[in-house]
């Protein structure tokens, strides 16, 4: 009983007597700008077919030729990363066979009957040709116009049709006596239509195949080249690009101990008016971020192809010498600059130094 005693009243005597650690806490950051040397895009390649597999072999192909091209260019890459590939089936509607276009003629004609016993042969001459109409003037009751349609998907062929008609109503109209010098055509006319039938539309099915792929570029001068590249491919690009540095980690290491090295100065320079010295750290903690003005590259684009569309709607608003000569070339298609800008990296690191 008097050994344990003894024992916990050596600890006691420990704890009183012994010193606490004195801390002190300190922070430090360090800074780098740096302009980004790498660029990592995102792609995709959209392939539709009604057979699965051709739609599938279409969309390897295309990535295929895009890969030896890029390599024919010598353009420099890093990884291109499949991240996401699908495929999915659609019905369509198939409107281009229920869709055509008929071209209606319309011939209008003037009959002068003197001999009104031969108005019941003049009505049934004009139902048996099918023509439209046959009104007898309003003021001279001796004259009778009358009215042709007809129509065709052929435009030529809908006009002979229709006076065709009228040189039969013609021979005819001979045969009952009424002169060649009584009918004349005062006007006709052709407009085409769209109609549909009443056939019921058909639909298909189809497979999409897309692949969703991200591309690192190790030169950034080159991305309108890709971009022009993807594009004689059929391939497109997805969303925003992201501009990166190589040797970040080097550098993130170097901002390390930079800061670091500042938490050492200045808890060094605190002690110097005292009697106490730096001892080891016991607590260090550590943060960077990244203030990448690139993001802001974005509405630069837009506001780029903006620019680019305004200048060109400025240059046809000239004399009419420069507009014609300027409407017979295509629009030029606005070329962005995918320029990025300088990334600034910060470190901070805070420690806590023994003070002894």
């Amino acid at each position: 009983m008097k050994k344990i005693i003894l024992v916990l009243t050596l600890i006691f005597s420990v704890f009183i007597f012994s010193e606490p650690i004195r801390k002190i806490s300190v922070t430090g950051n360090a800074e780098k700008e740096v302009m980004p040397d790498i660029a990592k895009m995102n792609f995709r390649v959209y392939t539709k077919n009604e057979d699965l597999k051709k739609a599938g072999q279409e969309n390897s192909q295309n990535m295929e030729n895009f890969k030896n091209e890029l390599k024919k260019k010598n353009i420099p890459l890093g990884n291109i990363e499949t991240y996401n590939y699908y495929t999915q089936k659609t019905s369509e509607r198939d409107t281009a066979e229920s869709k055509k276009t008929e071209y209606y003629t319309t011939l209008y004609f003037a009959i002068k009957v003197t001999d009104l016993t031969k108005i019941p042969d003049l009505i049934s001459l004009s139902e048996s040709n099918k023509i439209k109409s046959l009104k007898s003037d309003s003021t001279d009751k001796s004259i009778y116009y009358g009215e042709i349609n007809r129509n065709n998907p052929e435009k030529a062929t809908a006009i002979s049709d229709t006076f065709k008609v009228y040189d039969n109503v013609k021979s005819q109209l001979a045969r009952l006596g009424i002169s060649g010098n009584d009918i004349s055509v005062y006007s006709y006319s052709t407009v085409s239509k769209e109609t549909v039938d009443n056939k019921p539309l058909k639909t298909k099915d189809y497979h999409n195949v897309y692949n969703d792929f991200v591309l690192e570029l190790k030169d950034i001068n080159k991305i309108n080249d890709v971009i022009k590249i993807a594009e004689n491919n059929k391939i497109n690009i997805q969303g925003s690009i992201a501009f990166d540095i190589s040797n970040k980690e080097k550098i993130e290491s170097e901002l390390y101990n930079t800061a670091y090295e500042q938490t050492k100065t200045k808890a060094a320079s605190i002690l110097k008016s005292s009697e106490m010295r730096l001892g080891d750290p016991l607590v260090v903690s550590e943060s960077i971020s990244y203030q990448n003005l690139a993001i802001q590259q974005d509405y630069n684009y837009s506001r780029q192809i903006a620019q680019s569309e305004m200048s060109y709607d400025e240059d046809m608003r000239v004399n009419s010498a420069g507009i014609s000569a300027k409407m017979m070339a295509p629009a030029p298609k606005p070329q962005v600059d995918y320029k990025p800008q300088v990334i600034k990296l910060t470190q901070n690191v805070s420690v806590l130094f023994e003070m002894k």
